[in-house]
């Protein structure tokens, strides 16, 4: 999963490397336009020969031609990165109420990664576990998602593109490894829930229950 994790931040990074480049060399929109979706098409690419979901990189394809258009329609640099702040805001405000639904994003992606769905819901060791990393992932990205609105409010189109890739960047990576260590550490200890998945119940209730020594 780490290693999931790590590769899709630097795919999802690629076009803004190209663009953030092309634009601090050269000053010119088109050109550095080009180069995002060149570096899109080829994660998309890449993705395809190695038999991976192409979803993920066609949503990144498909967000860099929408921040193509609305760079090349208004003419500013710094709107290449409306989109990506756009989902991000959205999935800053939905990532609240989810948890207060009790489907933390972060399981719900683990279900997804992993095939075994929402069966963590049953776990109440894991469903803890999930929302305290989620609410703590929620705070880091909060605060990175208010620096890049304020330098979207300035015009400044290379610094924001610097500071996704040598800040946003390495935090996610940092974030992921760390908040995994934690959710480790807060499913080590077994679970009581009867209806647990992944834990068998304690000596004690399984004697209680019907067919128990």
């Amino acid at each position: 999963m780490l290693r999931k994790a790590g590769l899709h931040v630097a795919e999802t990074a690629a076009p803004a490397l190209g663009f953030t480049v092309a634009y601090a060399t050269t000053g010119k929109l088109p050109l550095s336009l080009a180069a995002a979706l060149c570096l899109a098409a080829l994660v998309a690419l890449h993705r395809f020969r190695q038999a991976r979901s192409i979803w993920p990189a066609l949503g990144g394809l498909c967000l860099a031609a929408l921040a193509g258009a609305l760079a090349t329609l208004s003419g500013e640099a710094a709107d290449y990165f409306l989109p990506l702040i756009a989902v991000r805001t959205v999935i800053a405000v939905a990532t609240p109420v989810l948890m207060l639904l009790r489907l933390p994003p972060a399981g719900l992606v683990t279900g997804l990664v992993t095939g075994r769905g929402l069966s963590w819901r049953r776990c109440p060791v894991r469903l803890r576990a999930f929302t305290i990393v989620n609410a703590l992932w929620l705070a880091m990205e909060a605060s990175l998602l208010a620096n890049q609105l304020r330098l979207y409010h300035e015009g400044q189109a290379v610094a924001m593109g610097v500071f996704k890739l040598l800040v946003e960047v390495p935090a996610h990576l940092v974030a992921a490894v760390v908040l995994w260590l934690l959710y480790r550490r807060l499913t080590d200890r077994p679970c009581r829930g009867p209806l647990c998945p992944d834990h068998l119940p304690s000596e004690g209730e399984a004697r209680r229950r019907p067919g128990g020594n």
